[in-house]
């Protein structure tokens, strides 16, 4: 029987662990000189929604936060995220 040889590089990143527990926060940022509210989840750091209100933002990140649909997943996907540079 052969053992399996793995090797490793210098900027391999090891998957993240699920039993991490998420939180969604709310934050103020001005862009070309209009305020945005943006939904940002941690501990990934991605931006979920922006608005221009801050009412949607806050009943985004409430629900998230209360009932954690994508903990199983590890956050969200980054094709359901806003791209915001």
């Amino acid at each position: 029987m052969k053992k399996q040889k793995v090797r490793f590089h210098r900027n391999d990143k090891r998957p993240g662990g699920l039993n991490q527990n998420l939180i969604y926060e709310k934050k103020m940022v001005k862009r070309r000189g209009h305020i945005h509210w943006q939904a940002i989840e941690q501990p990934t750091g991605t931006v979920i929604r922006q608005s221009f209100f801050e009412e949607d933002i806050e009943q985004l990140v409430s629900f998230q936060n209360k009932h954690r649909v994508w903990q199983l997943n590890g956050g969200i996907p980054l094709f359901l995220c806003d791209n915001i540079k």
